[in-house]
Order: structure tokens, then sequence, then C-alpha cells
């Protein structure tokens, strides 16, 4: 028999040799091992009990956002701001905490403070996981309190983001119209003209197909008076 090892039998004397090396480094190093095992089941634990800790307050927290809903709905905006940020306080970085804080955008939209309650709107929107179906909801939420401060390009951009997901085409041409209304208040006339032709052309078959091209309409007047005002319809001046 040849005395010449195989390519198998190299491959399982490494294997071995390896394995042997590395029990001989952990034999040297026990103490690092064991120090970083335990840190690894420390870690593990922390989480879960992390995890659970919320899930208590988070829970705990329902209760007073239940109550904060109602105010909401009676109408006492004050009431409901003072809940939600008792549950902000109380549960930080809970699921309770972000429903708490889009309650509170709502209450103040309806008390007037819009500049307040979009930047609250932009949290609740950073918070909400890939594909959330709560998304389009608060950019919806968002583009109106953009719009109603006067941040017009900002809504237009919302608006038009909610028109390509809307669940059916005539919420969509609304939404379109919606981002054309905004553009036109934000100076893009040429944007705002492309979007009412748009809901005009593509969406005749919805209500607000009459809605744009009426706006369109006003849009192209607006523009002609412009255009004479500006001198360039102006005709030569006739004789004496």
């Amino acid at each position: 028999m040849s005395d010449r090892l195989t390519k198998q039998e190299l491959k399982e004397d490494a294997f071995v040799e390896g394995a042997y090396g590395a029990w001989d480094w952990v034999s040297a190093h026990r103490n690092l091992v064991y120090g970083a095992i335990v840190l690894i089941v420390v870690a593990v634990g922390g989480v879960a009990l992390w995890r659970s800790q919320v899930a208590r307050q988070d829970v705990a927290a329902r209760s007073t956002l239940a109550e904060a809903s109602a105010s909401y709905w009676s109408g006492d905006y004050v009431k409901t701001i003072q809940l939600a940020d008792q549950v902000m306080s109380d549960a930080g970085g809970t699921p309770a905490a972000i429903d708490a804080r889009r309650m509170k955008a709502d209450a103040l939209f309806w008390q007037g403070s819009f500049d307040s309650s979009a930047t609250l709107y932009k949290d609740v929107l950073r918070a909400q996981p890939a594909g959330s179906p709560m998304q389009t909801a608060i950019e919806q939420s968002l583009a109106f309190a953009l719009e109603s401060s006067k941040d017009f390009a900002g809504a237009a951009k919302y608006y038009e983001s909610v028109a390509t997901k809307a669940p059916d085409r005539s919420n969509a041409a609304d939404f379109y119209l919606a981002a054309g209304r905004a553009n036109r208040l934000a100076g893009d006339t040429k944007k705002a003209q492309a979007l009412y032709e748009k809901v005009a052309t593509e969406y005749k078959e919805t209500t607000f197909a009459r809605g744009a091209v009426a706006a369109r309409g006003l849009l192209l007047a607006a523009s002609k008076c412009r255009f004479d005002a500006g001198g360039g319809g102006a005709r030569p001046r006739p004789g004496p």
C-alpha cells in the first residue's frame, strides 16, 4: 500500500489538526471564553427583559390612550393633548406612545396649530415600519397640515404620494387635484397645469374631472392676464 495520503485523508488530517488547535486556544483562554459566554447570555436576557417591560408599559398606556381618544372625539382637544403627553412621558418608545403622538397631532391640527401638528406627523411617519398600512393615512394628515401652514410645496409632495396609493380612482383623482392646487399656490404653475390635465383626461369618469377642467381654465386665464399685463400681448398703438 502506498505511503502517500489521499486528498480526502489530507483534508481529514487538516480538520483534526484545526479542531485540536481550536480546543487548545479555548483551553488557554478559558476565562476570556467564559466571560464572552456570560456577556452573550446577559445581553440576550437583557433584550428579553426590555421587550417584556415595553410590552407591559404599552398595555398600561392603552387605557390612558383610550381616554384621550374619547376626549378627542368629544372635541376636548386640550384634554386630549394632556393625556397624549402623559402616554408619551410614561411609555416612551412603545407603540402606544407613537399612537399618542399622532393623536396629539390631530388635536393640534383642529386647534389651528398647523406647524406643530405637521412636525408631529413627520415624527410619526418616520416611526412607521416599511409597508405600514398607516403610512398613507399619516401622509394624508401631514399634507393637510402642511397646506394649512402654507407650506404648499411640501403639501403637494404628500398629496401626490397619497394619490399614487389611493384605494380607487376617485380617491386618486381627488388627491391629484389637491396636489395641483398646492403646486399652484406654491407658484409652480407648470406642475399644477400638468396635474389638472392628468385628472381631466385620465380620470374623466370621476366627479373631480370637471373641477380639474375648471381649474385648468382658470390657470390658463390667469397666465394670459399676466402675459397681457406684462406687455407680451401688446398691439401697435393706433395712430392719431
